[in-house]
């Protein structure tokens, strides 16, 4: 028996974390002041903290 769909599977073929765009070029967002950096590949935005007040930053 051979498949007839697309080929996507399951999820649908959008990528990691469902497509929602959470992907490397997002930005870390301070939860304090609101101040905006550039998400960095491999480095969480909570290990990073804010340049302005020192929080901890937000996705």
């Amino acid at each position: 028996m051979q498949g007839q769909g697309a080929g996507q599977g399951r999820s649908g073929g959008r990528g990691r974390m469902g497509g929602r765009g959470l992907g490397p070029g997002d930005t870390c967002v301070c939860p304090s002041c609101g101040t905006k950096v550039p998400h960095k590949r491999g480095v969480p935005c909570y290990q990073m903290t804010c340049p302005k007040c020192g929080a901890k930053m937000d996705r």
